[in-house]
């Protein structure tokens, strides 16, 4: 039988400063996310980005914080457990989730699975972010793979590919969205950006990691889908940290747009399909409050579709073909 492991970045402990410090130490250790050598990746992130930038990030995080009467958890973990529960539920077939930075992680997920369905004879690893880039897909599969070869285990893996073009996906995309495209000037894509040396490594390896590439694979085949008109989008990207990563950042461009006559604009995160800091913070509060003191007067947020029917079913149909 199989079973499926659900995959993620990753989330603090809990709102926390220290949790919050742990969590971006572990995440900025990592040369493949960085960019730098693996003991100068650690030094920085230890011991000067997570302790200067914890108690800023905490905040952030308490303004997005999943709350109520049962749990008090990151809306990353809470909408990828109600979408393991989901598929689990439908299909028929074990689901656990895990991060590649903090809990839950892989070796107890790999647990959990083998302790549900003792004939497990496979696991297909499936990424939540649609898009190849070193930084997500490459990281996570190096420690998945150390994870599962440092201990027996009674199944073999399989990693699901990059989805970024699969019609299972964009059918669920277009879906979800198309309900929040009403009465707007323009669409806006946001994306993760990515350091320009990254992107040329990828670039340079062909198309199966083109994070750029794929990305506006995405939004034309979105566009086609619910016969946008591309000249009516625009591609931000968000979360940089330096001027040599790619372009244009929503945190600053887009103010520009009320000032060029468009004053509706939606956002839609096509790269996470789960909501996380980047979409309901970065978007829904930031970018909003940017957009309309710049003298916007509507913006819409497209939240991503979490565990939503039709992402339940698109996952599945991807699963299918791994």
């Amino acid at each position: 039988m199989r079973g499926i492991l659900l995959v993620n970045v990753g989330t603090p402990a809990s709102t926390d400063p220290n949790d919050v410090k742990e969590f971006i130490a572990a995440m900025l250790s990592d040369p493949l996310l960085t960019g730098k050598s693996e003991w100068w990746s650690k030094f920085l992130a230890k011991n000067i980005i997570a302790p200067s930038s914890g108690s800023r990030v905490s905040e952030k995080y308490k303004l997005i914080w999943h709350n109520d009467e049962e749990t008090s958890v990151s809306p990353l973990i809470y909408h990828m457990q109600q979408l393991a529960q989901k598929l689990e539920g439908q299909k028929g077939v074990p689901v656990e989730i895990a991060m590649r930075y903090g809990k839950p992680d892989v070796y107890t997920a790999f647990r959990e699975l083998e302790r549900k369905c003792p004939l497990l004879h496979e696991v297909v690893v499936f990424p939540l972010y649609p898009h190849y880039a070193q930084s997500t897909t490459q990281t996570s599969k190096d420690m998945i793979g150390n994870v599962f070869y440092k201990h027996p285990h009674s199944f073999r893996l399989k990693f699901a590919e990059p989805y970024y073009n699969h019609p299972a996906f964009i059918h669920a995309l277009t879906s979800h969205a198309k309900e929040y495209l009403d009465d707007i000037d323009k669409l806006i894509f946001s994306y993760h950006s990515l350091p320009l040396a990254q992107v040329e490594a990828g670039w340079k390896k062909g198309k199966e990691y083109d994070y750029v590439y794929q990305l506006k694979e995405t939004n034309r085949l979105f566009c086609k889908n619910l016969d946008v008109n591309p000249h009516d989008t625009f591609l931000f990207y968000s979360s940089q940290r330096g001027k040599k990563w790619l372009n244009p950042f929503l945190d600053t461009d887009i103010r520009d747009l009320p000032k060029l006559g468009w004053k509706k604009v939606a956002v839609v995160t096509p790269g996470f399909p789960v909501d996380n800091l980047e979409t309901l913070y970065d978007v829904d509060i930031e970018a909003r409050k940017l957009f309309m003191e710049a003298g916007g007067e509507k913006l819409t947020f497209i939240p991503a579709m979490n565990s939503s029917d039709v992402w339940v079913e698109a996952i599945w149909k991807i699963i299918e073909r791994t």
